[in-house]
């Protein structure tokens, strides 16, 4: 008769690893290990095509049992060196490409590791890596012993029939010892790297730990089923973060929008605080006179204090560091690529933005047009030398000295991490400037109204909310998808493709949506061109983007995926809302009556209709939507937010003579 460890048994070892000196990424080198074990080979490459690979990553964090890696699973794996919560420990079933593979080729894995220069690359251990396992897999946190491998074996052999390998043993300290002698054979674990990383204090297996039937992973692992959180969210900030990593918020000041910013970063700093101390946040307030990068980035400057250099000899060689550039790093860093992190600015406009922020707005998309092995450095290797120099006399233990180590290491300089979020706040009066098409066409642009005093006063929920937990999941997937360019598509239309091919929504339902989209954008492409706000791919590929993220976000929040298709339009009203009327400006000349036009063509008017969406440019050139082009929608419950502002803005720009999204 079949035995297999009881879900009290394997809880208490999940739990016994959480509480430990090792780092998440020890998992990462047991699968590396496990890897080279079953491959019987020096070197292997660790990708999804390399069937040992994915072996070794089932064996050590599948949280199924012998069940095909779902690549669309939000909780496929656990590394069971994090904390035994929806928090932290779950892994999606991307983990298996985006994962190992990733990290064993960042800066802190070059001391292990030695990766081949063909592809795939295939993975090799140096041969003085023992002495280096220390520093980079375990935490150097006082009061806290190394992981147990006695106890990491109970969570290898969670699925196995224990009697099958115990051969008849029944005395408990000997039982836990051949586990751990087993699964010292299975990764080939050297005396050397056990005696750096692993505790080896005795454990057991008694009778009571066993079981007749396999346990339902559900009962072991804590939030399995992901259930809310509690903790609420701004759907519409979440979504176009996750669409874009750069929004911005626009507003009557002391409607709360850095507020808004604030309160998602503060609430996802708690979420993940077993995991970090280090902040994953900063408010940036922007200066008048802020002419250029140096506010954020810092500057190297031959003044500074005379200390030791790399080479040990004297010199005033020095850096202004600033608090952006510390956030920089620390999303950097090995163990934070999958954290998101934020930088808001406060009243962006109150400098050129072109200016101060040139190098995000030039670099924070080059991961999608850089071929790989390309850098897009956002600071040069000699001024991080610099920098990793001044980090380590401060506190070379802090993430961002870590980071800035490893990447001189390497040789390396630093990039914009595809997990570092940009939230901009603008207030628009006298003392402020304008965005300009670059700025917008790179953001997402949301606008907080402000409420009647009733409504302040009487509290509650004022938009449409997303548990945190959800919003940490839609911000993860987006992380991912940048690293791996899931969403890069040349093809806009085949990004919201995925919908259907990843995510069950009915591929008939989905066409019809993408039909909708394209007929909108065309019409505002009509309609707009002529008075000079005509938009480029970006724009068309963006509101793609955002149309598959948004949806993303309704079945995360249990929509149902025709619910979700039904309220597609809702998705596409913020999308236009976001990237095409923020650029809209100008005086009654230029626009004349194109506002009223648009916004009864997306309330499914055309030339004939009334109102018409049709106006006359100059004295003689008439600009109209046909028939055959109208949106099939119907009247009043259509493009919601978009006719609201077009009306607005119409009315404003009668009254003013002039008219901005923002004022």
């Amino acid at each position: 008769m079949p035995r297999f460890l009881t879900a009290q048994r394997i809880q208490a070892s999940v739990e016994a690893l959480a509480d430990t000196r090792g780092k998440p990424a020890l998992l990462d080198f047991l699968i590396v290990k496990r890897t080279l074990a079953i491959k019987g080979a020096s070197s292997v490459a660790i990708t999804q095509s390399e069937p040992a690979y994915t072996r070794a990553a089932t064996e050590l964090a599948s949280i199924h049992y012998q069940k095909k890696i779902d690549v669309k699973a939000p909780k496929e794996f656990f590394n069971a060196f994090a904390s035994n919560n929806a928090k932290a420990g779950f892994l999606g079933g991307k983990y298996v490409s985006n994962g190992t593979g990733t990290t064993i080729g960042g800066n802190p894995w070059q001391a292990i590791l030695d990766l081949s220069d063909d592809k795939p690359r295939k993975a090799k251990l140096k041969p003085n890596h023992e002495s280096e396992l220390a520093d980079l897999l375990l935490k150097s946190a006082a009061g806290l012993a190394k992981p147990s491998l006695g106890e990491f074996a109970i969570w290898r052999f969670r699925h196995t029939d224990i009697d099958t390998v115990l051969a008849g043993e029944k005395d408990p300290a000997k039982r836990f010892k051949i586990l751990e002698t087993l699964l010292i054979a299975e990764c080939g674990l050297t005396a050397g790297e056990i005696a750096a990383l692993f505790d080896m204090t005795a454990g057991t297996v008694s009778d009571n730990d066993l079981q007749v039937t396999r346990v339902d992973p559900a009962n072991y692992l804590d939030g399995l089923v992901l259930t809310p959180s509690g903790s609420l969210c701004s759907i519409d900030l979440v979504t176009a973060l996750a669409a874009k990593p750069f929004v911005i918020i626009t507003g009557t000041s002391g409607t709360g929008k850095s507020r808004s910013a604030l309160r998602l970063a503060e609430k996802l700093q708690e979420l993940y605080a077993n995991q970090t101390d280090a902040q994953l946040f900063q408010l940036v307030p922007i200066g008048p006179d802020w002419t250029s990068p140096k506010k954020l980035l810092g500057f190297r400057t031959p003044f500074g204090q005379l200390r030791k250099g790399a080479d040990g000899k004297d010199t005033n060689e020095s850096y202004e560091i600033t608090e952006t550039l510390r956030i920089i790093l620390r999303a950097c860093h090995p163990n934070s690529t999958k954290t998101p992190h934020f930088l808001v600015f406060d009243e962006m406009n109150l400098s050129h933005v072109e200016r101060y922020f040139a190098p995000f707005l030039s670099l924070m998309e080059a991961s999608s047009i850089f071929e790989e092995g390309e850098n897009a450095a956002i600071i040069d290797r000699q001024s991080l030398a610099v920098i990793s120099e001044l980090l380590n006399l401060e506190d070379k233990e802090s993430a961002e000295a870590q980071s800035a180590t490893l990447l001189v290491k390497n040789d390396q300089p630093l990039e914009l991490p595809p997990n570092l979020f940009y939230v901009g706040t603008v207030n628009v009066d006298e003392t402020t400037y304008m965005f300009s098409p670059k700025v917008l066409d790179r953001a997402h642009v949301l606008e907080v109204r402000a409420q009647t005093p009733s409504k302040y006063v009487g509290g509650g929920p004022i938009e449409e909310t997303i548990d945190l937990s959800l919003a940490n999941e839609l911000l993860r997937e987006a992380i991912d998808d940048r690293q791996s360019s899931d969403a890069s598509e040349s093809n806009p239309a085949a990004i919201v493709d995925l919908l259907s091919s990843k995510h069950g929504v009915d591929a008939s339902g989905l066409q019809k949506a993408k039909d909708l989209t394209l007929r909108a954008l065309d019409g505002c492409f009509s309609l707009l061109g002529p008075v000079g706000f005509e938009f480029g791919f970006r724009v068309v590929k963006e509101i793609h983007g955002y149309m598959y993220v948004w949806t993303r976000a309704q079945l995360l929040n249990n929509v149902p995926p025709a619910k979700a298709m039904d309220r597609w339009i809702e998705g596409l009203d913020r999308a236009i809302f976001q990237k095409i009327l923020p650029k809209i400006h100008g005086n009654r000349s230029t626009l004349g009556d194109s506002l009223k036009a648009l916004a009864a063509f997306l309330d499914g008017g055309h030339a004939t209709s009334n109102p018409p969406a049709k106006y006359t440019l100059g004295t003689d050139t008439v600009v109209e939507i046909a028939q055959g082009q109208a949106l099939p929608v119907a009247s009043g419950a259509s493009f919601v937010a978009c006719r609201a502002k077009l009306l607005d803005m119409q009315n404003r720009l009668i009254s003013r003579n002039f008219v901005s999204f923002a004022k």
